[in-house]
């Protein structure tokens, strides 16, 4: 039975190690929030970003774990006074000399802003939890289980930043409050200090226990490696081949904190050998899903959770053993094992974040990891006894069953397009399942077969892609499929960017220079060309180049693309840029729109903004400070039109506001192209212009004035809201652009 003091202690305790965790994980968004502006949206300043606060997380385990060798009240002292000296860098301010930052840059901006008072925060968990070994409470010779609070203060923040933080407070407000959470947390850290026991000039050996040896400190490090790089490789598979969607990445990381909560909890919710036993059964079954050739399966949000089963149980499954292994009491072992935990998660993302896409072009990580994962498991090293024996020859048969009926049969599996599901794939796929479930009968079987299944499914059985590309900004693929235009199956090129179409081609001589998609000539794009004829045309995002093909021999282009990848295989792959001819060949610009287009000096007739189609939306495109570089590079009489087509965003309402604040005349339009257009692709577009510029002219192509909405808080450098635009509506609805058969 525990006392009241005793019941007082755990409870600040675990709502200091809450807190902490909570205030971590706002942090980590707030700052990449401030960094959008100052990099330019682009992905490799998130992954830089990501990269400091685990390399930062990293020095306070490793300051934790070397102050460990003073006594544990001196411990709390030094680590009060670098909280202290946190104070010095809040609140939370980034300021850029440089108006295209590196990587070396943007880390080094980071370290002199927010390095100390991160690397207090991230001491925290394991000084308090040392200095809990010494209050007298029952469980102090075990404070592991303090971790699943520090976890759950993880989930708060992790939730309460989009859903709250972001939407009601401005970067400088969210600054602001943080410095005032560092500073509660400051006073509950020297309260707990205040409540632990122990004399300063003697070091507390009591719970020090022997020392790590080489094989724990290896098992530690892989142990939390192997949940850290597949929640990175399981959100970059899923955003990519299965199903994209706004803040998705919040499911997996969501599930990885979970599974600390569990594993750590005094209360064991689950067996481990139960969990042992899934994990071996799902890994083959989720590489399955990944080689499945029925698209509709394959690319479904039943998948996708799937997947994320797949993940949690794996994951579970490693942070079980880490929490089986942990050593006892709370001397220098227990700041060692939270620093090889450290070095583990920091690996894993740096595999992800840095190696991988260098090293690979396809999305093969996530299932390779997973039947790693299995050797971490004890049952590993026995050996296969007479029933994994059977289970191998029976897998050997149907793994060269399917391999044979796939490579007799290659043309019907059409893998990187939506086709008709026939027979041949529902036989190929019926295989390849009997296949996995025989492989997931035995824990050795699944290790090598699994790994066998994915060599055979990649890399020896043809796929039908024209090429991928992959780097820090995701992956490209192009392939081929036929459809019927003009009467006539063509054969026509698309190009995917994750699961986002970002143009496309009909391989036709005749046809090759007929824009497509959202620009085709029929849509809002030829309504601007047809009535403004602008001679200088600038368009942040390259695509596959079709808006190329509205050149005329007196107008030019200049594309504006963040990333070269785009470019490479636009020129290569598509012919719009060199097919179409203009006054000059067009300009391509590599880098960011919005930075790019502040530094040039000639002025535009039109500005055009195809950046939105995605799911992953650059805000810093859509706010006043954006808008007002777009005037600033305007010709007189120009204007500014943005392809706002998405599938869970409505974005028309943050520009409504924008330009009520500038005084801006605007037009809205959502066109549906007719059958007899089947090339055309349905798009919302918004226009933008100063008052001295008529867009009257566009009211008798369907394009409508809108009111800017009531409520609707200005975007700015400081303020975005993505969530306040945030629709699953199935299909896009506002007014409509009547159909005109003849245009």
């Amino acid at each position: 039975m525990t006392s009241l003091p005793q019941r007082f202690s755990l409870t600040v305790y675990a709502a200091t190690l809450f807190l902490s965790a909570a205030i971590m994980f706002a942090l980590q968004p707030m700052v990449g929030k401030m960094l959008l502006p100052l990099v330019g949206g682009t992905p490799a300043g998130w992954i830089v970003t990501m990269a400091f606060f685990q390399v930062m997380l990293l020095a306070g385990y490793f300051l934790a774990h070397a102050l460990s060798r003073f006594s544990p009240r001196l411990h709390g002292l030094i680590y009060l006074g670098l909280m202290v000296a946190g104070c010095f860098f809040l609140p939370v301010h980034i300021a850029m000399d440089s108006a295209a930052p590196g990587a070396v840059d943007i880390f080094r901006l980071l370290t002199v802003a927010v390095a100390v008072p991160f690397i207090a925060v991230s001491a925290t968990s394991s000084t308090l939890q040392r200095l809990f070994t010494t209050t007298g409470h029952p469980s102090a010779s075990d404070p592991y289980f303090l971790y699943a609070a520090s976890n759950l203060g993880s989930f708060t923040g992790l939730f309460l930043y989009p859903l709250l933080i972001e939407s009601k407070w401005g970067l400088a407000a969210q600054a602001q409050n943080w410095f005032i959470a560092f500073g509660v947390l400051m006073a509950a850290a020297a309260l707990c200090l205040a409540l632990a026991k122990g004399k300063d000039d003697k070091i507390n050996t009591s719970h020090d226990g022997a020392a790590a040896t080489n094989r724990q400190r290896i098992e530690w490090i892989l142990l939390s490696f192997f949940p850290s790089a597949l929640l990175l490789a399981v959100t970059t598979h899923i955003t990519t081949d299965v199903f994209s969607a706004p803040m998705i990445w919040i499911l997996p990381l969501a599930l990885y904190l979970l599974t600390f909560v569990i594993a750590f909890g005094r209360r064991q919710w689950f067996k481990f050998s139960d969990v042992a036993r899934f994990h071996q059964i799902i890994v083959p079954l989720a590489a399955a899903l990944t080689c499945v050739y029925n698209l509709n399966i394959r690319v479904s949000v039943y998948a996708m959770f799937c997947h994320l089963f797949a993940f949690g149980v794996v994951a579970l499954a490693c942070h079980m053993l880490l929490a089986q292994k942990r050593p006892g009491g709370g001397g220098r072992q227990l700041t060692e094992y939270y620093l090889m935990m450290s070095i583990g998660g920091a690996l894993g993302g740096v595999l992800n974040a840095f190696i991988l896409p260098v090293l690979l072009d396809r999305l093969v990580e996530y299932p390779v990891l997973m039947a790693l994962s299995l050797a971490m498991l004890p049952a590993f090293v026995q050996p296969m006894n007479l029933q994994g024996k059977m289970f191998t020859w029976f897998a050997g048969f149907c793994g060269v069953m399917y391999f044979l009926f796939v490579m007799s049969n290659g043309s019907f599996a059409v893998t990187d397009s939506i086709g008709q599901l026939n027979q041949n794939m529902m036989t190929a796929d019926v295989i390849l399942f009997t296949l996995a479930i025989m492989i997931g009968m035995n824990l050795r079987l699944a290790f090598y077969g699994t790994l066998v299944l994915l060599l055979v499914s990649e890399i020896i059985i043809p796929r039908d892609i024209v090429t991928t590309t992959r780097n820090f900004y995701g992956v490209i693929k192009v392939f081929d499929r036929p459809q019927v235009i003009a009467g006539k199956e063509r054969i026509v090129r698309f190009m995917y960017h994750g699961t986002t179409t970002h143009g496309i081609q009909i391989r036709d001589p005749e046809l090759e220079k007929m824009p497509t998609a959202y620009f085709w000539a029929g849509g809002p794009v030829g309504d601007v060309f047809a009535l403004y004829n602008p001679k200088n045309i600038a368009v942040v995002g390259l695509g596959t180049g079709t808006m190329n093909c509205f050149s005329r021999p007196d107008n030019e282009f200049t594309f504006l693309e963040i990333d070269e990848a785009v470019e490479r295989v636009a020129r290569e792959e598509f012919t719009f840029l060199k097919a179409c001819t203009g006054k000059r060949p067009p300009k391509i610009i590599i880098g960011d729109g919005r930075l790019e287009l502040a530094k040039q000096t000639e002025k535009y007739d039109l500005i055009a903004l195809d950046a939105f189609s995605a799911d992953t939306i650059p805000a810093h495109l859509l706010t006043l400070e954006a808008v007002k570089t777009y005037l600033d590079r305007l010709a007189p009489g120009g204007l500014v039109i943005f392809n706002l087509s998405n599938r869970y965003f409505t974005l028309a309402n943050p520009l409504l506001r924008v330009a009520a604040e500038l005084n801006l005349k605007t037009r809205f339009v959502l066109d549906i192209p007719p059958e007899s257009a089947p090339h055309g692709s349905p798009s919302i577009w918004f226009a933008m212009a100063p008052q001295g510029v008529s867009l009257s002219p566009l009211d008798d192509y369907g394009w409508v004035e809108l009111a800017a909405p009531e409520g609707e808080k200005l975007w700015t450098d400081d303020h975005t809201n993505l969530l306040s635009s945030l629709t699953f509506r199935p299909a896009i609805a506002g007014p409509r652009r009547p159909v005109d058969e003849k245009r």
